[in-house]
């Protein structure tokens, strides 16, 4: 638990941790001993952590064995308000109108700075996943009223463009969406309306809790098109899948950073395969984490559910990681996956995304090619020469 997830766990938990913390202040002074805080925390947390990671972040307030928790707390809740301001202005950025004339650069830079400290479960929880400024505004007043407006944030932490790079749009209907029955049909129709890959979601029951296909349906499917299977392996051990994923005809392989111990071994045993690497991230996974291997890879997925599980609410919140990656990685492909559709697509591309994952927002749509014409065109029109 680095430092940034110890203060996102006391803000999420605050006031469970008030309540432990009291009981243990029979005169109300505000002291607790060092071993009341950490079972306090424990209980709130779970043994998982460490007494070492609760003591450093606790170190100001902590003075001969004893922890001046109501000092502690009241930063706790500082930061707590401060977090909630942050969602607001991630919320004003992302729901910019396309007619606003900013600096696509200068936008993205200030959205990388935006970053939650909390778990994206638990905004998910306290938000409900609405992605409407005016609900924000109703359940976070305080929050909303202090947050400053996109172009107040764009002038105060943006810079001027250091590339001018543009990306291809890649629009990847989410092959899970399907009808199983008629699986060739469906895919090749995918293709025949406009899309570019076939985006396939191997989930081996381990790594996440579903179950659903592996190297033999990708072989299957081989067999009816010629575009590029995309494959996002969702699994615990993702280099024994290699050999057979390769030899089924699949076109991109992407791991998971969490799943692995050694990422450039994996990303040169990929290539040597003839397949194309990427990485995805979960959600609470730090976007810092991938910077070492962004210039071996093909592209890097950004989770905007938690993947494994179907009918999510995306997580709005998660923007600031693709606005960082694409300010680093001008030319990086940057794909999203989860909840991505017509409603969404645009925060996504604002953001610097442009390889677009959506499962039912094209398989399921009245009219699955013009969905995936509106998000090929919200990509498009978000270039830097656009």
């Amino acid at each position: 638990v680095d430092a940034q997830n110890m203060e996102g766990f006391f803000v999420t938990h605050l006031p469970e941790l008030t309540a432990e913390l009291k009981q243990y202040d029979k005169v109300n002074d505000g002291f607790v001993k060092l071993e009341q805080l950490y079972t306090a925390v424990k209980t709130c947390y779970g043994t998982a952590v460490e007494e070492k990671e609760i003591a450093a972040y606790a170190k100001p307030y902590i003075t001969d064995g004893s922890c001046n928790y109501f000092e502690l707390l009241d930063a706790v809740s500082k930061a707590a308000d401060n977090d909630d301001k942050i969602l607001a202005e991630i919320l004003n950025m992302i729901s910019l109108s396309a007619e606003s004339k900013v600096s696509l650069h200068k936008f993205r830079v200030a959205l990388s700075k935006l970053r939650p400290m909390q778990s994206c479960q638990d905004i998910l929880k306290k938000t409900g996943g609405k992605m409407s400024v005016e609900e924000f505004k109703k359940k976070f007043s305080d929050a909303s009223k202090k947050a400053r407006p996109a172009t107040k944030i764009i002038e105060e932490d943006g810079r001027d463009a250091e590339s001018k790079a543009s990306v291809k749009a890649i629009i990847c209907p989410s092959v899970l969406s399907s009808d199983f029955a008629k699986l060739g049909a469906e895919c090749q129709n995918m293709i025949n309306l406009g899309a570019d890959w076939l985006h396939m979601d191997v989930m081996d029951g381990h790594f996440v809790p579903n179950l659903t296909i592996g190297a033999p349906v990708i072989a299957a499917v081989r067999k009816y098109t010629k575009a590029c299977l995309d494959c996002h392996l969702m699994v615990s051990d993702p280099e024994q899948w290699i050999g057979d994923f390769a030899k089924a005809g699949a076109d991109t392989f992407c791991f998971h950073l969490e799943a692995v111990s050694d990422p450039d071994d994996m990303i040169e045993k990929i290539k040597a395969k003839g397949m194309k690497p990427g990485i995805a991230l979960k959600p609470d996974t730090p976007v810092e984490k991938v910077f070492p291997y962004c210039d071996k890879l093909h592209h890097v997925l950004v989770m905007t559910v938690e993947p494994g599980f179907g009918g999510q609410s995306f997580m709005w919140w998660t923007m600031p990681k693709v606005a960082a990656l694409r300010v680093k990685f001008p030319a990086l492909g940057i794909q999203v996956d989860g909840g991505v559709k017509t409603h969404t697509i645009n925060a996504c591309a604002l953001a610097g995304a442009n390889l677009i994952v959506s499962g039912s927002g094209i398989f399921k749509a009245e009219k699955p090619g013009d969905v995936i014409s509106i998000m090929r065109k919200s990509v498009e029109s978000r270039q830097p020469d656009a």
